[in-house]
């Protein structure tokens, strides 16, 4: 091995050497990051990217059964960057090709279905569905495979998306002496939501939800025929906003599973009635605060009944109707008798401004003395909202006068 000499002539010749090609480093370094000048577009004057023609999708696609590796993946990555251009070629070649392109195509439908194009995903998942449906047995069972293999992907997709676009997800739960309600997840839409109807797609992801609460100025009969594609929901509660009975009917895919409907603060202009008759399973309808062809329909005995006979079903204590006043109190489930001892007060409520208490006792509304929790809810059932009622409450050795303003029903995530 030869050995460089200690001398101090080559100590000089290679210190020459370092400082050459430090320079040599710095004038390519300085070449290659020199900065862009200012006002200046990196990419001015580079070619737009251009859409696959259909002959190259049609190449790309017969790649996909080539006996070179490379070539398929090559092909298989090409195809996925195409897009929506290149779904339909995809199902085509499905029925036509091989089973390794069969099985590629399926495989390049599958990064459609789960990307985060929300016309891209429709279009491929409805592609899959149908060659899951009436493929051959090998090449439909794996598409069918495959659409239950990203569920779960596209459903944590679409609850990150959903969730960022303001919808709100919780649960609810059955109320003390209120028997027969399950427990379950739930979401509401209200005015925090800053999506479109497009956006409401994602729903249809979500099968563990059971419960709907919709509270929105900005609500389309987009959005109801939306959440009409939900596979699991049984509750639905819809307050306030520009509601008609045309959007409603946008909801009739899904009235056949409701079992509990709320419906606040709704004004129609023909009777909801023949909608509600298709609720086959429903056990519990709250109508409160809704205005029906220009009448409080409280007051409106004729309408009540009619809403009654298309629900043979429900047992008439099921069905309450109400003029929309809101308390936000709870009590005894059997008060029938005895005096009227307030469990809890929702915050955010006229009781709970006005200074009342859970376990406050309430005597008196309006001058009338109340015999119960029960007769409580009767003394304010034809209450609007706004209305303000006198209240005496007692509250150990003390009594409370107490000015009372009635909110709206809320969304509730307990019921």
């Amino acid at each position: 091995m030869t050995r460089l000499s200690s001398s101090p002539e080559s100590r000089s010749l290679v210190t020459r050497c370092l400082v050459l090609s430090l320079l040599v480093c710095l004038i390519c370094g300085g070449i290659m990051f020199a900065p862009v000048a200012h006002g200046a577009d990196p990419a001015e004057g580079a070619p737009a990217k251009q859409p696959p023609t259909s002959a190259q999708i049609a190449s790309w696609i017969d790649q996909l059964d080539s006996d070179k590796f490379l070539l398929r993946e090559n092909a298989t990555q090409k195809l996925i960057s195409a897009q929506q251009a290149a779904i339909g070629p995809l199902a085509d070649a499905v029925r036509t090709g091989s089973l390794e392109k069969a099985f590629r195509c399926i495989h390049v439908l599958r990064a459609f279905a789960i990307g985060d194009d929300i016309e891209t995903e429709i279009q491929a998942s409805a592609k899959l569905a149908l060659i899951a449906a009436t493929e051959n047995d090998r090449v439909g069972a794996y598409a069918g495979d495959v659409l239950k293999r990203i569920e779960p992907i596209q459903r944590e997709r679409a609850i990150r998306i959903l969730s960022g676009l303001g919808v709100k997800f919780t649960s609810y739960a059955p109320m003390q002496g209120f028997q027969g309600m399950d427990e379950g997840p739930g979401i509401w839409i209200t005015n925090d939501y800053t999506g479109s109807a497009k956006h409401l797609h994602y729903l249809q992801h979500l099968g563990f939800i059971e419960d709907v609460q919709i509270e929105n100025d900005k609500i389309t009969a987009d959005w109801f025929a939306e959440i009409a594609k939900m596979p699991n929901v049984d509750h639905l509660t819809i307050k306030d906003g520009p509601v008609d009975i045309e959007m409603l009917r946008e909801l009739e895919p899904l009235l056949h599973k409701i079992e509990f409907v709320r419906l606040y603060y709704l004004k129609l202009k023909t009777s909801p009635a023949p909608l509600l008759s298709k609720m086959t399973m429903l056990r519990q309808a709250e109508l409160f605060g809704m205005v029906i062809d220009g009448k409080e329909l409280f007051q409106d005995a004729q309408e009540q009944q009619r809403i009654r006979s298309a629900l043979p079903g429900v047992l008439p204590e099921g069905i309450k109707f109400r003029s929309g006043g809101f308390l936000g109190v709870r009590g005894p489930s059997d008060g029938n008798r005895g005096p009227c001892v307030v469990q809890s007060v929702d915050q955010d409520t006229g009781a709970y401004k006005a200074g009342l208490r859970g376990g406050d006792t309430v005597t008196e509304v309006n001058g009338t003395q109340v015999q119960g929790f029960m007769h409580l809810i009767e003394l304010l059932q034809d209450k609007k909202a706004g209305d303000k009622v006198k209240m005496v409450a007692v509250r150990g050795t003390e009594t409370k006068e107490l000015d009372v303003t009635l909110g709206k029903w809320q969304l509730r995530e307990v019921y």
